[in-house]
């Protein structure tokens, strides 16, 4: 039955058997139903005040393992949902829930969400963003060993991507904003992970590096590096958006509409077009300013997709992703819903083999831990509005 649901002790049971947290004192009078028709959406109602900020975040987390951790960031939405940067405060606010897209077997009484507000110092993502539009796409390749998925079509939502890798201007916004002092960016583990190791910046964040090849200077148009997954997915929260799904960063890298590319800009490899060990443009143990290898965008515009940095993708690892088609197709597909590794994609300044900057070459290896950090290891966000 739909039903329309209290809040009991801070907690409200959806028909589905998800509990919703609300948290913050700006959110009030929550309720929750899942829809009856089969489509595993879930309805969230809620009340949002602020006395002083006229635009608010609003943000959603989800438990896997019965409360005891919020790990999961729901990505899956009905236009128009009461989510993100930019929600307005205001009586019966809603959000659209896609749970069966982003947790397949939502029906587990494991699951449970945490529904945030918080105001937003610095407002939305300062960077450009690329609309990608909806449809399908070819993704991975024959070559699984080779660092591949499976090759299969999947079908996308539109959204948009950060034309760039975030850099370390964008990034010290964040930090000023008071990111790293916030829960409410964090996943609940990020948030256990960042106090214990006292963290308040990246490493590698001074800005004379030197990597094994001389000093130089990273500049605010340097992409940041030295961050964790969980200070990427913090960034991506503050920001209103999300990082890229494997399968959003791989359209976003290829696609040419009929042709999945090898490389971001044809099928054949060529040094100078991406910074790696071996191009004449930034030689030497370093990354390049973003956008300084244009002949080297994507398709549909993206620069720095192959080298300069590995870039966090949201999935968990998986050893053989998209081997088995589910009933309908894969529909926006969001990984597995656990997980001991994160991948990442798209090869990096250190990178001598030009089969790492292949769009479809997956990074993962014991060392790629959600709390792991290199001075080659970056990220670039999503957001479903520009």
């Amino acid at each position: 039955m739909n039903r329309r649901l209290a809040i009991i002790a801070g907690f409200i049971v959806l028909a589905m058997g998800i509990p919703v947290w609300a948290v913050g004192p700006t959110v009030s009078d929550v309720t929750a139903c899942q829809r009856t028709d089969g489509s595993k959406v879930v309805d969230i109602y809620y009340d949002l005040a602020d006395p002083d900020t006229a635009s608010l975040y609003v943000g959603l987390l989800i438990s896997t393992d019965g409360g005891a951790s919020y790990s999961v960031t729901p990505q899956t939405f009905e236009a128009g949902s009461d989510i993100g940067w930019g929600v307005r405060p205001g009586v019966r606010r809603h959000i659209a829930w896609k749970a069966g897209a982003d947790l397949p077997n939502a029906q587990e009484s494991s699951y449970k969400a945490q529904v945030m507000a918080d105001d937003r110092p610095g407002g939305a993502y300062p960077g450009e963003t690329i609309q990608i539009p909806a449809g399908s796409f070819l993704m991975g390749n024959s070559g699984v060993t080779n660092g591949g998925a499976h090759p299969c079509s999947v079908q996308l939502s539109a959204y948009w991507i950060g034309k760039y890798e975030v850099t370390r201007g964008e990034y010290r916004k964040f930090i000023e904003a008071g990111g790293y002092s916030r829960p409410a960016f964090w996943s609940s583990e990020g948030w256990k992970w960042k106090e214990a190791e006292k963290r308040t910046q990246p490493d590698n964040w001074a800005a004379q590096q030197n990597w094994g090849s001389g000093t130089f200077t990273q500049t605010d148009n340097h992409p940041v590096v030295g961050v964790t997954y969980y200070e990427a997915e913090a960034f991506c929260n503050w920001a209103g958006g999300h990082l890229p799904t494997e399968a959003q960063w791989e359209k976003a890298a290829r696609w040419t509409g009929s042709h999945p590319n090898i490389y971001p800009w044809g099928d054949v490899w060529d040094k100078e077009k991406c910074n790696n060990s071996r191009d004449s443009l930034c030689p030497g143990r370093q990354t390049a300013p973003v956008g300084s290898y244009p002949a080297g965008a994507s398709p549909y515009g993206c620069c720095d997709m192959a080298g300069n940095v590995w870039e966090w993708c949201k999935d968990w690892h998986s050893w053989e992703p998209y081997k088995q088609t589910p009933p309908g197709g894969w529909v926006d597909p969001q990984g597995p819903a656990t997980g001991s590794y994160r991948v990442l994609r798209g090869g990096s300044w250190y990178s001598d083999k030009s089969n790492y900057a292949r769009c479809d070459y997956r990074l993962y290896c014991f060392f790629l831990s959600p709390d792991s950090s290199w001075n080659d290891g970056g990220f670039r966000i999503v957001r479903f509005s520009r």
